[in-house]
């Protein structure tokens, strides 16, 4: 039974630990994203690869990614880039 604590706690933490990565990269991106005069073509580059990194982090886990990340970076891009809001057109 103690054991059986210990493990979730460890599972716990080591869970913990993942989403914490993950969301610092995810602000470090975005940060960066907003600051920098880079070309939107390495932006869109750097948004693929946190992508990749965050699905290495949690397989199988591309809806949440999409839900919780991509409208973040889509956002960040479309302003950045001056790139219209396709929802806007919907609502026209």
């Amino acid at each position: 039974m103690a054991r059986t604590r210990v493990r979730i706690i460890v599972d716990a933490e080591r869970e913990s630990r993942k989403i914490r990565r993950l969301r610092s990269m995810v602000a470090m991106v975005s940060d960066l994203l907003r600051r920098s005069d880079m070309p939107m073509i390495e932006a869109v580059h750097l948004v693929q690869a946190v992508r990749s990194q965050a699905l290495r982090i949690f397989p199988g886990q591309e809806e949440t990614y999409d839900r919780l990340y991509a409208p973040r970076f889509a956002r960040i891009l479309r302003e950045k880039y001056n790139i219209p809001d396709p929802r806007e057109d919907l609502a026209a």
